[in-house]
Order: C-alpha cells, then structure tokens, then sequence
C-alpha cells in the first residue's frame, strides 16, 4: 500500500520530530517517509472502517498520504501528526461514502479463516448500524486506543461530542446484538 518511493531505507531516525517536519516540509522524501510510513496502519484501518472495501481503503489511504504530502508544507503542527491525517483520510473517505462496512483483519481475533469470514460479515452488519461519525469515533477508540481527547482534536468536535457518539454507537450495536439473538431464538 504504500507510496512505492516512500519505501527506500534511509537515515533520518536520529532527527528530532521537529527537525524531521521541517525537513518533511521542504520536500526530503527521506523526512516524508519517516513521518508517514508509521500511520500507514491507522489510516488503512479507520479508511477500512468507514468504506468497507479493502481496495477502495487502500486507495483512500494512499489518497491521504498524497494529500498529506501535498499539504505538508502548510502544516503548522498544532496538531499531533496523526491527529491531522486521520482528519484528512475521513475527508476523503466521506467523499467517497461507504456501501459496507469492516474493520481490519488484524483487529479480528478469531481461529480460522472461515470463522474470520463470518466474523467480517456479522461485523459488516453490524457497523452498518452506525453513522459514519459513530464508526470513526469507535474505531478510533476501540483499535487503535485514541483518548477522547485525542478523538476529538482529529475529528474538530468537543470531548463531550465524542462522548456521545460512543455511547450511541455502543447503545446501537446493543439492540442490534440483541435483536439478531431474538432472530436467532426465533428460528
């Protein structure tokens, strides 16, 4: 997935995060891609979260590195580094807007390959219970182990927003839980 020329090894490990940004932002490709190969994971996933497709992720994900590359330069650095690409890759994502839904195989802790198909599928169907907003908070959260308040910087909400969300998106796939359970106690 990632940027081909992103891939080169090189040396630039021993530069302080400050001094990589600024080398980052003029163009050292070195710089870039020790600034951008560690979120590659994240964004795969939350893109995976909120478009459901591994192609179309993986697409977005790289989509976003561009963006972000392109946009490095007018990068302050307010914001955590990850913060902002995360709000990048959902601006694309949105563009883009999911027909299913999933989550990584890596976030899937199950023992074979046809109990993780199952797993994907129940779990498609699941998050398609939830707004794209609920996903992103979720995923954020639950994966990758963002704070609140780190969720909420990156997605330009408050705290309590966050909060909410979280708490709808677990009320949600409760009553999908228990109504699938009720489906299958019926049959």
């Amino acid at each position: 997935m990632t940027l081909w020329w992103l891939r080169r090894p090189g040396t630039v490990a021993s530069l302080s995060d400050r001094d990589l940004l600024n080398r980052a932002r003029s163009g050292n490709s070195e710089a870039i891609r020790a600034l951008l190969t560690p979120h590659e994971p994240l964004l795969f996933r939350l893109c995976l979260a909120i478009l459901g497709n591994r192609a179309d992720a993986e697409d977005a994900a790289q989509e976003t590195l561009l963006a972000a590359i392109r946009a490095l330069p007018k990068f302050r650095g307010d914001a955590q580094l990850s913060t902002w690409l995360v709000r990048i890759a959902r601006n694309i994502c949105t563009k883009r807007r999911p027909a299913a839904l999933s989550l990584d195989d890596a976030a899937l802790s199950v023992a074979g390959p046809e109990d993780a198909a199952l797993e994907r599928v129940v779990l498609q169907e699941a998050l398609a219970h939830l707004t794209e907003l609920q996903r992103t908070c979720l995923v954020l959260q639950a994966v990758e182990g963002w704070s609140i308040a780190e969720i909420a910087q990156s997605l330009s909400v408050t705290q309590k927003k966050v909060e909410n969300e979280l708490y709808r998106a677990r009320k949600a796939l409760a009553r999908w839980e228990e109504s699938t359970s009720g489906n299958e106690d019926g049959n």
